[in-house]
């Protein structure tokens, strides 16, 4: 396959940029006192409407794209002692201090059709993947909430348990590890701004990457050779995002993600078809309801 393209090393650098940026922050040493000045107000529970639309590959790698959407409710509880909804399904307070988080975390990918004409003709559709799984946080750098906002930087590394589904039956197909460099830069206000970028790596195991990569002899055309899939690297990607308070109740968010398939275990399957790949989604979310007591700490 072809080199890394040059839209992933201008991700790639923008990114280490922000970490330049952010080399002189350190774990915030600001007294109880001075962070509840300009720790933002945000209410214990929520219950929240969101919706996103997003247009990009079919599966990672696929030469076919298409636009997706789905509107959900999402339920949000900030207590001293257990939190989910927001960064992770559940952060384990517990286990959490200034410099390491674990919590569980939560992610869903898009089902996909194998449409004719396209390189999974007469092939199964794609179904749902529904992920869950541990997530390990390394905070490297944290201002805490300041007069200017919040600046921070931190290793994400999740590996979740990956689950095919239809919405009428469920069926385990494997595991991912997607270990992510973020750096995240916030502004407080009456209503709040930010945006961050993020560095991350992508590797499945052989049940996950032959799902995607996989063509089965009963499969095999002139054009489609027979490939099982391979357990290692999937791909190396750049995310960034913008998002934006327009009202009190109401937020959009903004984001691209582009990926570099070179040097991918499964760089032979017929399947994986492109070098480098973009995605853009739109996102909404209303704050239908929330408590009247506020929440007691500074993870907003």
């Amino acid at each position: 396959m072809a080199k890394t393209s040059k839209a992933f090393i201008s991700g790639a650098l923008l990114c280490a940029s922000a970490m330049l940026v952010s080399g002189n922050l350190s774990i915030s040493a600001q007294t109880v006192e001075e962070k509840n000045n300009y720790v933002p107000d945000e209410p214990l529970w929520e219950v929240r409407i969101g919706g996103t639309g997003l247009y990009g590959p079919d599966y990672p790698g696929a030469s076919d794209n298409s636009g997706n959407g789905v509107v959900a409710p999402l339920v949000i509880y900030r207590g001293e002692k257990i939190r989910f909804g927001e960064y992770g399904v559940a952060r384990a307070i517990a286990a959490e201090n200034q410099r390491f988080e674990l919590d569980l975390s939560l992610d869903a990918v898009y089902s996909a059709n194998s449409t004719e004409g396209g390189v999974r003709e007469g092939m199964p559709d794609l179904d749902y993947l529904l992920q869950i799984g541990p997530q390990l946080i390394v905070n490297f750098a944290d201002t805490g909430w300041t007069v200017d906002g919040r600046k921070s930087l931190k290793l994400r590394t999740p590996i979740r348990a990956v689950a095919a589904t239809d919405f009428t039956g469920i069926e385990h197909v494997g595991y991912i590890a997607e270990p992510q460099l973020v750096y995240q830069r916030k502004y407080g206000g009456d209503l709040r701004s930010g945006w961050s970028t993020t560095l991350f790596a992508t590797f499945g195991d052989e049940g996950l990457n032959d799902y995607w990569y996989g063509v089965g002899p009963q499969f095999v055309t002139a054009d489609r050779g027979y490939h099982e899939g391979k357990a290692g690297y999937v791909s190396t990607g750049f995310r960034a995002s913008w998002t934006r308070e327009l009202t009190d109740d109401f937020q959009i968010f903004l984001t691209y993600q582009g990926r570099s398939f070179s040097g991918a275990a499964n760089e032979d399957s017929p399947l994986l078809q492109e070098d480098f790949t973009h995605a853009a989604s739109v996102s909404f979310v209303w704050k239908a309801f929330k408590s009247k007591r506020a929440a007691r700490n500074d993870d907003m």
